[in-house]
């Protein structure tokens, strides 16, 4: 192949201060509807791999995140939760029987329902514990790079180009999971949850449609778009949560209808 032109992204640092910005943004102006049913919560675990890089060794993606989150609590059945996690992505294995590797930091956002199966408040004796799913709307950040002459040993004909790509990437993502939570105590409570994110973009890996060609009559051939592409991530971690703005107890009428 032709000699190949290193780019760097020179927004890169301005980029991550946006998101890091988004997430504060949407921290507080969740925080400002809490009343007295609201919980903050800090989440540690590790981080796995879905995607275009096959033949990976089990447990061997799985790599140190953490986050915290703010949750408010409409009653014990709905929540509305604002979360932030950051650590490292990565995996090793094969596309298309040639080695590949890739490793790292991401920074996650997202807003999501919190659906209890049971009434769960924390601290309260008479809404012990609950299984629970999650849904909503996030976006990731994290860097994209790719040399067009490592695609060239399993593609030929890729649609790369020549230059090598160094940028960072804000990506759309469809965040959902499921848990289970408990008391520790009147004010504190525990939780194991696994969560995933359905990406919008194909370049978590850096395999951006990695098998997208140019035919000899110059017509080029994808496999990957908007909705559809290869690439997801799972969180399985811990949360301890804190129960604050407690204010006064529950009316009757609020008891009457949630319990």
């Amino acid at each position: 192949m032709p000699e190949t032109i290193v780019i760097k992204n020179n927004y890169v640092d301005q980029m991550k201060k946006i998101v890091l910005g988004i997430a504060a943004t949407v921290l507080i102006a969740v925080s400002g509807f809490a009343q007295k049913t609201a919980d903050i919560g800090i989440w540690g675990g590790t981080s796995t791999y879905i995607g275009d890089v096959k033949d990976v060794t089990p447990f061997q993606s799985f790599k140190p995140n953490f986050g915290a989150f703010f949750r408010y609590n409409f009653n014990p059945r709905v929540g509305l939760r604002a979360m932030f996690l950051t650590g490292n992505i990565g995996a090793e294995g094969s596309i298309e029987e040639t080695p590949w590797e890739f490793k790292k930091g991401v920074q996650d956002i997202s807003i999501q329902a919190e659906i209890n199966f049971l009434k769960y408040r924390v601290g309260d004796k008479k809404t012990p514990f609950s299984p629970y799913i999650l849904g909503g709307i996030g976006v990731m950040y994290f860097p994209y790079e790719v040399d067009p002459a490592l695609i060239y040993a399993f593609n030929q004909n890729h649609n790369k180009g020549m230059t090598v790509i160094n940028e960072s990437t804000v990506a759309l993502s469809l965040p959902f999971g499921m848990g289970v939570k408990t008391h520790l105590g009147e004010r504190l409570g525990i939780g194991i949850e696994y969560l995933m994110r359905k990406h919008f973009v194909d370049k978590l890996d850096n395999l951006d449609d990695p098998l997208a060609f140019i035919n000899n009559e110059g017509k080029e051939t994808v496999y990957s778009d908007f909705l559809h592409n290869n690439d997801w991530s799972g969180y399985l971690g811990v949360h301890l949560t804190y129960k604050i703005y407690l204010g006064k107890e529950a009316c009757p009428a609020y008891d009457k209808i949630y319990r």
